[in-house]
Order: structure tokens, then sequence, then C-alpha cells
């Protein structure tokens, strides 16, 4: 089998795929082939070592998240059949995706309220520190030195803790924005895989088995 006639044979089993989607294949594998004739095969050792095209297809469709890959493999069968199914099961898909997303959603809100709630604490720290230091300025004023001593030391201990809340707030921000990150990720993962991800070393697998 020629390169030309493996990739248009893939391309086809791919169908059910988005035109990007089945482009962005046939490019990974025409690469490996031509990487691999560089190296010393002949066109058809290069073809034959990507196993064959239905193989590849499977491959390729297994590395889909989940949904995808469900919604890709009943197209496969018969795009009628996946309408067919999106419409007599919308009134149970479509109730469950909502509630998904509102889960997800709030879920991620909280997250982000709790590193809001830890900055509003070391503000409102700072704030009453910087309030203490404006009394005891105005103990000098009237000549009250007690009551300035007092205040002085009351908002400058203040400021401290706000200063130590405020790192605290840095960090437990940076903590906060890597698990939202993470929630993200692991919410969007039944239906979308990014770049660089499984799919590519699931590809490389298969290109090294």
């Amino acid at each position: 089998m020629t390169r030309d006639e493996f990739l248009n044979r893939l391309g086809e089993l791919l169908a059910c795929l988005s035109a990007e989607q089945v482009e962005e294949t046939k490019q990974f594998y025409a690469e490996a082939i031509a990487d691999r004739m560089e190296d010393g095969m002949s066109e058809e050792e290069a073809v034959a070592a990507m196993g064959a095209p239905g193989e590849v297809a499977e491959a390729t469709l297994d590395d889909l998240p989940a949904v995808p890959r469900a919604i890709a493999r009943t197209r496969r069968r018969s795009t009628a059949l996946l309408w067919v199914l999106a419409v007599v099961g919308s009134p149970v898909w479509v109730p469950l995706l909502i509630g998904f997303a509102a889960v997800a959603t709030a879920v991620y809100v909280c997250i982000w309220v709790l590193a809001l709630c830890v900055w509003l604490v070391a503000a409102a720290l700072g704030g009453a520190g910087v309030a203490e230091l404006l009394f005891a300025v105005s103990g000098i004023a009237i000549g009250y030195a007690p009551y300035a001593l007092a205040s002085a030391g009351m908002g400058l201990g203040l400021i401290g803790v706000a200063l130590l809340a405020g790192a605290g707030a840095w960090a437990a921000s940076k903590q906060i924005a890597r698990l939202s990150a993470l929630w993200a990720r692991k919410a969007v993962s039944p239906f979308w895989r990014g770049r660089g991800g499984q799919g590519d070393e699931g590809a490389a697998a298969h290109l090294a088995a």
C-alpha cells in the first residue's frame, strides 16, 4: 500500500470526525511515514509499519475523550441514528448537561471565593492598622502620649499581621489557581482533550509498537 492510499483510506474511516481532526491525523501519519522513509525504509515498509488503516482509525477514536468518542462512533454507524438518539434522549441528557455545568461552575466559583476571603481578611487587618496609626497621630496632636503609643503599637502590630496574611493570601491564591485549573481540566475532560495530551501519547505509543 502506498502512502497516498493509506492516508486516503484513513480519511474515509475517520469521516465521522471533523474535517480539521481528519486532516491533523492524516498529517501526523504522513510525517511519520516520511520520517521512516528518511531512516531508510521503502514507502511500502514505512506504510506497513503504521499498521492497517482500520487499526490506526480505531486507535485514533480510542484516544478521543469519552463524549466525542461516543458521538464519533455513533456517526460512524449512521448520522441519522445520531440525530435520532440526540432528539429522543434530549429529555435525559439536556438536564444532565445543564446540571453538570452548574455544579462545575459552582465549584469553580467557590474555589475563588475562598481566595477572595483570604485577601479581604488581609485588607481588613491592614486597614485597621492604618486606622490605629491615624489615631496615634491624633493622640500626639492632642498631647495624649499613652494613647498615641498604644495606638501606634496596635497599628504597627496589625500592619505586620496584615503583611503576613497577605503573604499567606498570595501563597493560597497560587495554590487555589492550580486547583481551579486542575478542576477545570477534570470538568472538560469528558468533552475535550487539549493538544499534547493523551491523544498524542496514544499515537506515539501506536507508532512505537
